[in-house]
């Protein structure tokens, strides 16, 4: 991939000796030797996608000044004029009491020095700062975050501040003699070091496609707000990760999950052989976890005599909470405990995010007498999105924990959660909840889909719930474990109708992608030249009000582009052909 810097050292370099060769032509009058050193600065490291698309970059920003001490020193009559156009042309008012005066700014030099007079050019400085440029809509802001004052102050901006800003600024000494013919040597040249550049997981289309589908979803169901990740389930890769919030609730929020959280916790009962896949429950729709309390825990309706897999496939409360009370019978409360925090509940999963919570799991100390029951039914537990959906991904990779990342290159840390065997009926019991259970909206002909709903009401009699689905797919032997979790979407009572349907649409848009029908979605870093040959007459409108177009042939798409693609500009040739 070319670096566009290679490009700005030597611009930089131009730009210096043409600035220092104009201000010591009028100096030399009095001096007939001079050494100036000039610092060039370096920039911060880039953010790619994991597809090389550029999501954050520096680039040189100009700042014009007037160098009033040095133009009173030689001022003629005449200047008043020219002047006079900079306070026009700057829309600004020069009071030569002043050091010095900020004419303007802009990424492009040229369009500073078009609105200086000639004879003023002398006494104008150029300093160079940087400008940083990232993508923020599509949810990529809540990721990549925000660059200010020289610093990153959140996302990955924040969390890798001191690796992106590893850099050591360049420098330049001239050594200019002669009166009459003056000659300017370099002495001395020390090149800017760029900071390190990082490569995320996020596939950009991915997380374009999936995040507009979620603002669509958020409007169908009325709600609140949708939130979407897709994590590779073999790697624990994070492809997408999108909220329709303006802030990353899927790393500093929590919600209970309901019946989510059913298939880990019969996942554990398996392996500590508190019951086997042949286990059978009898259902009347309601139990009592304490004969000494009126709490009642109810299902939708009776479900009757059911085996393991309707158990879950059918999501009976019932048979959750006869199966703790089996397990701490067993054993005892702390082990139902170990069972959630060994699942990565109740602590940091370690993305490379900052703010992350732990999430809420009490201590067994600070149970009440019916923790034990409501617990496997996913309530009396607070956990982020990306604590459940890593822990669901150990179900359907074969046992094994993987810890989430957004690095590319990253090794992330791994471990046997459950056996082989126990992930191997587990996910059996996933398939059926999409054959014949709750998630049977989610279903796709042709396709093997496994997954689990869940519903929690907010506030008991509330009304108001948050519905989850966690589901997984396998396509041309590349796993995708999704999440989904909507909040109070309006006049739906059950995860069924909405989490299951969404569930389905993310991964139609996923198979769509991947078999790469036509995108249209347009995704550019401000200031950075994308690669656009092939695009069309509609994906070329998109960049239109970001970049100055010159297009030159006729035909429906791009067949060459100038500059090349991660060139600093914010001009493009383009021809157009068939």
């Amino acid at each position: 991939m070319k670096n566009p810097r290679i490009y700005f050292v030597l611009i930089i370099f131009a730009l210096i000796l043409s600035i220092v060769l104009l201000k010591l032509i009028s100096i030399n009058k009095f001096n007939n030797e001079n050494i100036i050193t000039q610092e060039i600065p370096a920039m911060r490291g880039n953010i790619f996608d994991c597809n090389d698309q550029i999501l954050a970059t520096s680039s040189p920003f100009y700042v014009a000044y007037l160098d009033v001490d040095f133009l009173k020193r030689y001022y003629q009559p005449s200047f008043d004029i020219d002047l006079k156009i900079l306070e026009k042309n700057f829309n600004i008012k020069i009071d030569l009491h002043q050091k010095f005066i900020k004419l303007g700014e802009s990424f492009d030099k040229e369009l500073l020095q078009i609105k200086i007079p000639i004879d003023i050019m002398p006494f104008i400085s150029f300093n160079i700062i940087e400008k940083r440029n990232s993508i923020s809509s599509f949810g990529f802001r809540n990721i990549i975050g925000l660059y200010q004052d020289g610093k990153g102050i959140s996302g990955i901006e924040k969390y890798f501040d001191n690796y992106l800003n590893s850099k050591n600024n360049g420098k330049i000494q001239i050594k200019y003699s002669g009166i009459f013919s003056p000659i300017a040597t370099i002495t001395s040249y020390i090149p800017p070091k760029n900071g390190n550049s990082i490569k995320i997981t996020i596939d950009s289309r991915f997380q374009t496609m999936i995040y507009e589908l979620a603002v669509d979803e958020k409007k169908k169901y009325s709600a609140d707000s949708v939130g979407i990740i897709v994590m590779e389930t073999n790697t624990g890769k994070i492809r997408a990760l999108v909220t329709t919030r303006n802030w990353p609730d899927y790393l500093m929020g929590y919600i209970e999950p309901g019946s989510a959280i059913k298939p880990i916790f019969y996942a554990a009962a398996l392996d500590l052989g508190v019951i086997n896949d042949q286990a059978t429950f009898t259902c009347n729709g309601f139990i009592k976890p304490d004969p000494n309390l009126s709490l009642t825990i109810n299902d939708i309706h009776s479900h009757g005599l059911i085996d393991f897999y309707d158990a879950i496939a059918k999501s009976c409360n019932v048979a959750a909470v006869k199966t703790s009370k089996m397990l701490v019978n067993m054993y005892d409360e702390n082990k139902l405990y170990e069972i959630f925090k060994s699942f990565g509940f109740g602590k940091k999963t370690g993305i490379e995010l900052p703010g992350e919570i732990e999430g809420v799991l009490n201590k067994v100390e600070n149970w009440s007498k019916v923790e034990w029951a409501y617990l496997p039914i996913g309530y009396s537990i607070g956990v982020t999105p990306l604590q459940l959906i890593t822990a669901f991904n150990s179900l359907v990779n074969d046992g094994i924990y993987v810890s989430p990342t957004l690095i590319e290159n990253s090794k992330p840390k791994t471990f046997r959660i459950i056996s082989h065997d126990t992930a191997l009926i587990i996910k059996k019991a996933l398939k059926e909840v999409i054959e014949n259970g709750t998630g049977i909206f989610a279903k796709i002909p042709g396709l093997d889909l496994y997954g689990k709903t869940g519903t929690a009401e907010k506030i008991p009699g509330s009304k108001e719930y948050l519905m989850t689905f966690e589901g997984y797919f396998k396509y041309k032997n590349k796993g995708f474990t999704i999440l989904v979790w909507v909040d109070n979407p309006k006049d739906y009572e059950l995860s069924s109708f909405v989490s299951a349907p969404i569930f389905k649409d993310v991964v139609l848009t996923i198979l769509n992608i991947l078999n790469s029908k036509t995108n249209n979605k347009v995704i550019v870093t401000p200031g950075v030249v994308p690669n656009i040959v092939g695009w069309n007459i509609y994906q070329l409108s998109k960049i239109s009000k970001i970049f100055d177009l010159e297009i030159n042939g006729t035909g429906l798409y791009v067949i060459d582009q100038d500059p090349t693609p991660n060139s600093i500009s914010n001009k493009i040739k383009v021809t157009l052909g068939f």
